[in-house]
Order: C-alpha cells, then sequence, then structure tokens
C-alpha cells in the first residue's frame, strides 16, 4: 500500500508515493528510469529535463507527462503569429505554416506527451494537407487531435471524423443516398477502428450509406467574392471558410446492416456501432502500446489494455499508465531499442539545447498575433520542420491514408547522411557570431567544470543523452584534444570547431540512433 506526499513545482501539484516498494526495473537508477519515461513518453531526455523531472521521482514523472493538462505548457505563440508575411497585409494560410509552428511547440512545450500523442494520432487519422490544402482546416483538424489526444477516444473518433479536413480527405461530403462514398467507410474500419479482417467488403456498403448526407458549408455560398479573401476573413476569427455539416436530404434514413446488427444508422450512430466492437478495443490499445514499446506487443499485454480501455468506457489515459507501468515497457532490451524518427533526433537535440526561454524572451510582447514574430523564433520551427520533412516526415502531409511507417524505416543512408550534418548546422551554420557554440561552451566551462577533454566529452554526453561503448568514447576525447579541447572553449570560432568535430562522431555512432 502506498502513501502518497505532494510535490509542487510551478503551480501544478503531483502525488509522489513516501513509501514503495519499486514496481519497475531495479536493475535501474532512477535517473535511468527517467530517461527511459522521457525518451518514449516525453520528447528526449536532455539533462536539463531529467534534473527537473528527478524532483518528482519516477512515479511523479509518470503522472506529471501523462496530466499534461495540469501542466503550464509554456507555449504562448499563437499559431496565426506564423502567417503574417502576405504582401499588402494578407495572412498567408498555407498548410506549411502550421506546420511550421507545430515543430515550433514541439520545441518549446513543457507537455511532450501532448504532442508525442498528436503526431500518434495524426499517423492514426492521417489527413493530408497535399489534397486539404486549406491551412485553417489543417490546423482545425490538428488542435482537434491535441484537444482529445489523452481523453476518450468515442469521443475522438467522432470529432476527427467530423472535422473538415477529414470529410473533404476522404470525399464524404461528395456521398448521397443516390451515390454514397466508400471512402470513409472503409477506412474508418480498417485503419480507424477495426483493422484488417474484421469486416467484410458488404459491411463497409452498408456502412457507407450510414455517412451519407455528411457535407461541408463553405461561407461564401452564393456569392462572389475570392477564395483568399473568404480565407483571411475566415482565419482572422480563428476558423477555416469550409465547415461540417449535415444535409438530411443527402442521407439514406433505410435500414442498413453492418457487423451482424441492422438498424437505422446515421454517421453517429455507426461510429458507436465500430466502438462497440471487441476488436476495436484491441486495435488501438495494440496501436497504442505500440507507440511507446518497441517489437511486437504480446497477447497478454494486448488483453490487459483492452480490458482497461473497455472497463473506462474508451478512456485513453487509463491505457497510458499502464503501459507505463507493464513490465514489457521495462524490459532491460527495451532501452535506446526503438530507432529515433525524425522528430525523435531533431526536435530532441533542439530542446537538448536549452534555448527554450531566450527563444520565448526575444519573442517579447505582441501586440497583435498577425504580425510576423522574431525571426530567430519562426525560423527555429521552419528550420525544424525542414530537417524532418527532409527524412520524408513532413507534418500534416503524410504520405498515404496509412500514414508514415515507423521503427526501423527511418534508419537509410540517405537519412544518415543528413543526421550527420546537424552538428554543422547547429553549431556553425550561417550567423558568425555561432551563438548556440558559445552557449554550449560556456555551460561546458560554468555548468561541467570542463576543464579537460575528458569533461567535455562527458558534459556533451549528458547535455545530449549519449551513451557509447567506452572505446567510442575514447575516440570522442581524442577529437577534443586534436581540436584544441579546453583552450578552444576560449573563442567562439574554435569552440565551435571543437564542438562540431565531437558531435560529428557522437552522432555518427549506431547507439546514437536509438531511443
Amino acid at each position: 500500500m502506498f502513501c502518497y506526499f505532494e510535490l509542487k513545482i510551478g503551480n501544478s501539484t503531483f502525488s509522489q508515493p513516501a513509501i514503495a516498494q519499486d514496481p519497475y526495473n531495479p536493475h535501474m537508477t532512477d535517473r535511468e528510469k527517467i530517461s527511459h519515461l522521457l525518451r518514449r513518453f516525453g520528447l528526449g531526455a536532455g539533462k536539463i529535463e531529467v534534473d527537473e523531472y528527478m524532483k518528482l521521482g519516477v512515479e511523479g514523472t509518470i503522472e506529471r507527462l501523462i496530466n499534461y493538462d495540469q501542466v503550464d505548457e509554456g507555449f504562448p505563440v499563437s499559431p496565426w503569429e506564423m502567417t503574417g508575411y502576405g504582401t499588402e497585409g494578407l495572412i498567408m494560410f498555407d498548410p506549411p505554416k502550421f506546420a511550421a509552428w507545430w515543430s515550433l511547440r514541439m520545441l518549446l512545450t513543457k507537455r511532450p506527451l501532448q504532442e508525442k500523442l498528436t503526431l500518434f494520432w495524426h499517423n492514426h487519422f492521417a489527413v493530408s494537407a497535399e489534397k486539404v490544402a486549406d491551412g485553417a482546416n489543417m490546423l482545425i483538424y490538428q488542435q482537434t487531435l491535441r484537444t482529445h489526444a489523452s481523453g476518450n477516444f468515442r469521443t475522438l473518433l467522432k470529432e476527427i471524423s467530423k472535422s473538415a479536413a477529414m470529410v473533404f480527405y476522404l470525399d464524404t461530403h461528395q456521398s448521397t443516398a443516390e451515390h454514397p462514398n466508400e471512402n470513409f467507410a472503409r477506412e474508418v474500419m480498417e485503419l480507424f477502428t477495426l483493422g484488417i479482417g474484421n469486416y467484410t467488403e458488404h459491411d463497409i456498403q452498408e456502412a457507407s450509406h450510414a455517412f451519407t448526407g455528411w457535407s461541408l458549408h463553405y461561407s461564401d455560398i452564393g456569392g462572389n467574392i475570392p477564395f483568399d479573401k473568404v480565407a483571411e476573413a475566415a482565419a482572422r476569427k480563428g476558423r477555416s471558410p469550409l465547415s461540417f455539416c449535415v444535409v438530411p436530404s443527402l442521407h439514406d434514413d433505410r435500414l442498413k446492416t453492418v457487423l451482424g446488427k441492422t438498424a437505422r444508422f446515421d454517421g453517429d450512430s455507426l461510429l458507436d456501432h465500430l466502438c462497440d466492437q471487441p476488436a476495436c478495443a484491441k486495435f488501438i490499445t495494440t496501436k497504442l502500446a505500440s507507440w511507446f514499446i518497441e517489437g511486437p506487443i504480446p497477447a497478454s499485454l494486448v488483453e490487459k489494455l483492452s480490458a482497461i480501455f473497455v472497463s473506462s468506457e474508451m478512456e485513453i489515459k487509463p491505457v497510458l499508465r499502464a503501459i507505463a507501468a507493464s513490465p514489457e515497457f521495462w524490459d532491460e532490451k527495451q532501452v535506446r531499442l526503438r530507432p529515433k524518427s525524425p522528430v525523435d533526433y531533431y526536435v530532441t537535440m533542439f530542446r537538448q539545447l536549452g534555448v527554450q526561454p531566450i527563444l520565448l524572451q526575444l519573442r517579447g510582447e505582441v501586440k497583435s498575433v498577425f504580425q510576423p514574430m522574431r525571426p530567430e523564433l519562426r525560423g527555429s520551427g521552419e528550420g525544424l520542420l525542414f530537417l524532418m520533412s527532409r527524412e520524408g516526415l513532413l507534418l500534416t502531409y503524410p504520405p498515404n491514408v496509412s500514414g508514415w511507417k515507423w521503427g526501423k524505416a527511418w534508419i537509410t543512408s540517405a537519412n544518415m547522411a543528413s543526421r550527420l550534418q546537424l552538428p554543422s548546422v547547429i553549431f556553425q551554420g550561417d550567423d558568425k557570431n555561432r551563438p548556440i557554440a558559445a552557449f554550449i561552451g560556456q555551460r561546458l566551462t560554468n555548468e561541467f567544470k570542463a576543464d579537460s577533454p575528458d569533461k567535455i566529452v562527458d558534459g556533451l554526453l549528458q547535455l545530449f543523452d549519449g551513451e557509447i561503448p567506452a572505446e567510442k568514447r575514447t575516440l570522442l576525447v581524442k577529437a577534443c584534444a586534436d581540436s584544441g579541447g579546453v583552450s578552444a572553449l576560449k573563442d567562439k570560432e574554435t569552440a565551435s570547431q571543437m564542438i562540431v568535430a565531437v558531435m560529428k562522431l557522437l552522432v555518427a555512432a549506431p547507439e546514437y540512433q536509438v531511443c
């Protein structure tokens, strides 16, 4: 039995067991456990974040990560701050602006699991801006995923199914009683709720009639205002010119037989029917578990998670807690096993730099969210988006309705070549002042008391969550010494050259490609 006390950080309070047996891997230190949690349930385990979460302990870390709605996100940047770059005062509302804003949010947020889950659901309910095109629509879709990311799955399914982006992407708005479109009916069963093998073609055909009448309303319908002006007017009100609606006259109200049940299904009741299928609980919990645990998910864990999902009426948080407490998650073989995705690689390293407070300070006072933001802030989001897109992960542009392939699919020769360039991009770049190298150099000197190549390397390994064999560490120490060692830290140019030399060897190590 646990006895709990409360620990307060900032405006947030978290419970932590005062006396308890360790339910996790007894061979790991608390720091190793928290680092493992942050790699999988967060956005990386740099020294700054690990130090902060160490104050909470392992149990408190789990609670803070999962109960992120109790945490001040620390991200005041409006998505519309990315849009004020048009001519003649126009808002540039193209989708990449909001994808860059999402990248910036990943960098700055103090709710890392919220963004990790938003990405999970984006991959699950994949919608591409390549077809949708309207940025505001893609923003609303993204925000819908974020709002319900750890809430109730049934609610999330209904809300995202009715988002204008999803309706447009899967052509549901073209579906009428006379000519039902099967796209959404097929994907909602195959990809969103049940999985292949748990329905028939007849089920798809019948279900397609349930969604007839779901349509889109255009705010200037019947008018003659140019689309860009309509879109701008809607954007200034925080919405899209397209919104979901139901047209009863286009709906097929006949009896339909889907998965063995006959009823006058409409869209909502059909989605409820899918959620009630035992296959749905197994399908969703297996995918959730696979987001945090590398490799096949044992049937015993699936059964446990499915039972929790059903008994909680499809609440997501209880499943997350069960995954975080599972022996499968804490198996020693899981630690640093998952191949890093572009998010795990680029967002994590940017977060590990510890420049978030500086960027927010540079943002300053914002008088209008439609005015251009500081280039340092905008460039961070756009730069992250670009770096990830080079490896095939362009946020809001999944390759197809099945989303991206994860795991080893990210480790390619082309992607490795891109990753090896990152130290030069960060620590040298185009700015002759070498601000990041100077900043990290100061940290090595002041925080780590780095008075030898050994201590410099140890500091960099801690900052960037590097764990490599002793023989490879020796190579890093040699590269540091050959590039000037401690004396290199006295000048921003030599510091940048030395840090790049060490970091290039670190990021080239196979051990650095897993989390």
